[in-house]
């Protein structure tokens, strides 16, 4: 978690060479790092600033394709998803596939199966996700840090990266929650695997649903990433998300639903704690957020990391016994309980542990600075790689 920083104006944007040198740092030039080496030090941290209106958009990447996303996200996206209206209003069916959910089972019409049609579905709502955190970031949150006196531009940046990545988890793990409490796996891990594949090929829609929207939300963060500063764990991050949509998909398509569905609760609820406590942290307060980070620590252990490897090992104990011979591939229609494929999945688990074993021992050094120093928690795993207010910008 970021450090309280001072007030500090932001800097104008660049739209020439020539503005370089005139924010010549005198630290540097006492250092001795002044003229073709002090630029050449100050574009290693360099990001780029659109202005977009009165709003300006900070991005980690000069892909032009990227760029003009993230000046066009919001009006793009709400063409798209007017556009899909209109056309199912004006009658055309397979825009109906955009906006709600389909395959319903012949067998079972309070159940559903996977389609094709759910690709759309996805689709429409990454563009949904991406509309309403572009809302949410640069018109909604901002004016909570305002309203606190926060001056420093990158404070009320993340402030509302991490506000709206706080909003949506709750949210969906709240949803999630509750599906989950009604369900016949609820606190039981041997239901996980029971009757498989017939009930688990046969989906609730509320179970449906979720699914699809948290595959649309992992989706989109792959283009979150991209658009936003650059965090000093940028691969590890983006290795992450990739594993992430990797397990939603592959679950979701190999019928491990009841598995996934849990697993994300479980992966999801230390990030609440953490969230909150970068906001407040964000708004200058340091007592409540060192308190928050000591929550998040215990959460963490708690659920990334005993109860995601209890899940994993279920795999190999309950799994085995629930899933009999005769149900598993190839023996069985719609079945793929089978030693590669499962094999396979769970090898991608624990690749996630290695990225989240790594994670946890950043938060160690956190603690220790915390318990043995006397310092303020901040979450070194996410601070910029440029990290200052002051970074150099150049006009897109």
């Amino acid at each position: 978690m970021p450090s309280k920083e001072a007030s500090s104006a932001e800097p104008p944007l660049s739209a020439s060479k020539s503005s370089d040198t005139r924010d010549v740092d005198p630290v540097a030039v006492y250092a001795g790092k002044t003229g073709t080496s002090q630029l050449r030090l100050r574009r290693k941290h360099t990001v780029h600033q659109l202005a977009v209106g009165k709003r300006k958009v900070v991005l980690s990447t000069r892909n032009p394709i990227i760029v003009w996303l993230a000046k066009n996200e919001l009006s793009l996206s709400f063409c798209v998803i007017i556009c899909v209206r209109l056309f199912s209003y004006l009658g055309f069916r397979w825009f109906d596939s955009w906006l709600s959910i389909h395959h319903q089972s012949l067998q079972n019409p309070s159940r559903f199966v996977r389609g094709p049609d759910d690709v759309w579905f996805v689709i429409n709502w990454i563009f949904q996700l991406i509309a309403a955190r572009s809302i949410m970031l640069h018109h909604v949150l901002p004016l909570i840090p305002q309203c606190f006196g926060v001056s420093s531009a990158r404070s009320r940046r993340r402030f509302g990266e991490t506000g709206w990545f706080l909003c949506y988890v709750m949210l969906a793990w709240s949803i999630g929650f509750n599906i989950w409490r009604q369900s016949p796996y609820f606190m039981n891990t041997r239901n996980l695997y029971s009757n498989y594949p017939e009930d688990h090929a046969l989906m609730p829609y509320n179970l449906k649903w979720f699914y699809l929207v948290q595959a649309a939300f992992w989706i989109s963060n792959i283009y979150t990433i991209f658009v936003e500063e650059r965090r000093k764990d940028h691969i590890e991050m983006l290795t992450h998300h990739i594993v992430t949509i990797a397990l939603v998909l592959l679950s979701y398509h190999f019928h491990f639903t009841r598995f996934g569905h849990a697993f994300m609760l479980v992966m999801d609820f230390p990030d609440i704690f953490l969230s909150l406590a970068k906001l407040i942290r964000y708004l200058g307060y340091d007592m409540l957020p060192n308190i928050l980070f000591g929550l998040f620590t215990i959460s963490w252990v708690a659920t990334k990391h005993y109860l995601c490897i209890k899940m994993m090992v279920s795999i190999w104990t309950e799994g085995i016994t629930e899933v009999p011979l005769e149900k598993r591939y190839p023996h069985c229609p719609d079945s793929y309980a089978s030693y590669p494929i499962v094999g396979f999945m769970w090898a991608i688990l624990c690749v996630l542990q290695v990225i989240l074993i790594y994670w946890f021992f950043m938060i160690l050094k956190v603690l220790e600075r915390v318990l043995i120093k006397g310092e303020d928690a901040q979450d070194t795993r996410s601070d910029d790689e440029g990290d200052s207010d002051d970074a150099t910008t150049t006009n897109n």
